[in-house]
């Protein structure tokens, strides 16, 4: 059998929807306060991962060069990740979500997707609907909140009432009851999952529980560097050939061709959407 697991932000979707969250939280509670704090956590968190890439002991990113070495970057990072989850915590940003969270969402995801405000990429809901359509497993990955939201975009590119049949798993962080505390999910006991690391721990979970022969991964961003090259194949999903993660997997020494200009032997390809992925004919030499 074969495991197809998706990074959600920016792999199923074109850009982050963080913000999308945040904001139809903020929006249900209109609360000035929250957004002024959700802008103080924005930029607490940028100046956080500044200063740690400052001060990290390791060699800075120009002279990483091996797979080891940048991985032991990122999961170095899970600290600061961490930090900025709990300042949401204390805040009370994740306390406006739980409602949603308690209700199983409210199809303000869909509405999402249908005005535009969530853009995923071209191709995803024929994709998925062939993969499924081949008896293989398709779960999504995601280091963002709400394992609900992530099934409401997806059930709204699905054919009606097919989300949830093609889609298997959503691990993905939850918000719990009635404290608004971040709990992770199962595959990691728990744990919050905010680092490729925890993404990779995550993937080989599925995989022994599945007892899966061969591991599909898409990715976009760097926290999917450990799955996608762990992968028996592993798919970047980019606008260009110049994205961060291309270009950190070129620094690192690995050669990724578009999927169009890939060979058979190739275990890692790029493409810009899944209409793509689906005329290239990747997934059938799986």
């Amino acid at each position: 059998m074969v495991l197809v697991l998706l990074d959600f932000d920016g792999t199923i979707t074109q850009h982050d929807t963080l913000s999308s969250l945040i904001t139809l939280a903020i929006a249900d509670n209109d609360n000035r306060t929250l957004t002024q704090l959700w802008a103080d956590i924005v930029d607490d968190y940028v100046a956080s991962h500044q200063r740690h890439a400052a001060s990290y002991a390791g060699p800075p990113a120009e002279r990483r060069r091996t797979l080891r070495e940048e991985l032991a970057y990122l999961e170095s990072v899970r600290g600061v990740e961490l930090r900025s989850v709990a300042r949401e915590e204390r805040g009370g940003i994740n306390t406006s979500r739980v409602e949603g969270e308690e209700d199983g969402g409210n199809g303000s995801e869909g509405e999402e997707v249908k005005k535009g405000a969530v853009v995923v990429r071209r191709g995803l809901g024929e994709f998925l609907e062939q993969q499924a359509s081949r008896g293989w497993d398709v779960a999504v990955v995601s280091v963002n909140w709400s394992g609900e939201f992530i099934r409401g975009v997806v059930e709204a590119v699905c054919e009606p009432g097919q989300g949830r049949e093609t889609v298997m798993r959503m691990v993905a962080n939850g918000i719990g009851f009635p404290d608004g505390c971040v709990e992770g999910p199962k595959e990691l006991g728990g744990e919050p999952l905010v680092s490729a690391g925890d993404k990779l721990r995550a993937m080989k979970s599925l995989r022994r529980g599945w007892e899966e022969d061969n591991v599909v991964y898409f990715g976009d961003s760097t926290t999917d560097l450990a799955c996608l090259v762990a992968a028996d194949l592993g798919v970047v999903i980019a606008d260009d050939g110049e994205s961060k993660l291309l270009k950190t997997l070129k620094r690192l020494g690995f050669g990724v061709s578009h999927v169009g200009e890939a060979r058979g032997e190739s275990k890692l390809v790029w493409a810009k959407d899944f209409v793509e992925v689906l005329q290239s004919g990747v997934m059938d030499r799986i």
